[in-house]
């Protein structure tokens, strides 16, 4: 269980920084799309599972295919860029307090979009074998197979804490902000995802140029 446990605290740890999926997720939340966000950052935290898996199982080249990694990479960037224009200059529903219905349908396009978001940025894989390498290298966890799909259970189980956790703060506070506060900083998340989305395009269009 320690390998568990050691996954769980650094999933959980690792994912607190501020990034696209954080923004992603804040976004729903601040707009009571409880379920939604949640569903994001599982979908994200089930790609955490796969390419932790991989790097500690010693598999991480076989996870991107060049072309799976463009398509997801273009797919990001227009989600991200399309969402970020409606959302800072679009018109916003009305602010409220009360479960959504929206939060119902369609669930499972919002895990495939924490899935693809994740996917779209292959540093994560990097992230990951250095992870492995560290934990194996300093033998915090045993390099057994019980061990590696332990901790790559726990990351995920982690970071799967860390958006609960992000969710409940965001629920939490919200009722403290007037409705023209929370319109605010929803467009100001939705100008922060324009500029994410620039960043994704620049860095893809290089990308491009050089091969």
């Amino acid at each position: 269980m320690i390998a568990f446990v050691v996954g769980f605290i650094i999933g959980y740890l690792t994912t607190i920084p501020i990034g696209p999926i954080n923004l992603a997720v804040v976004m729903k939340a601040l707009r009571n799309h409880t379920a939604q966000a949640l569903l994001i950052g599982i979908g994200s935290a089930f790609m955490d599972i796969i390419y932790c898996a991989a790097a500690v199982f010693g598999i991480g080249s076989l996870v991107i295919h060049p072309s799976l990694e463009l398509t997801f990479r273009i797919s990001t960037f227009l989600i991200f860029f399309i969402y970020g224009i409606k959302t800072t200059f679009g018109k916003l529903p009305e602010a409220h307090f009360q479960p959504n219905e929206e939060d119902a349908p369609g669930f499972k396009r919002y895990f495939l979009l924490g899935m693809a978001m994740y996917f779209s940025n292959p540093s994560f894989l990097a992230y990951w074998i250095t992870i492995g390498g560290i934990v194996h290298g300093y033998h915090i966890i045993h390099a057994t197979m019980l061990d590696n799909a332990l901790f790559a259970l726990g990351t995920g189980v982690g970071v799967t804490g860390w958006f609960f956790t992000l969710v409940e703060l965001v629920e939490r506070h919200k009722i403290k902000f007037e409705i023209n506060k929370i319109r605010k900083i929803t467009r100001f998340f939705g100008l922060l995802l324009l500029i994410v989305s620039l960043f994704l395009g620049w860095s893809l269009f290089k990308d491009l140029l050089m091969k």
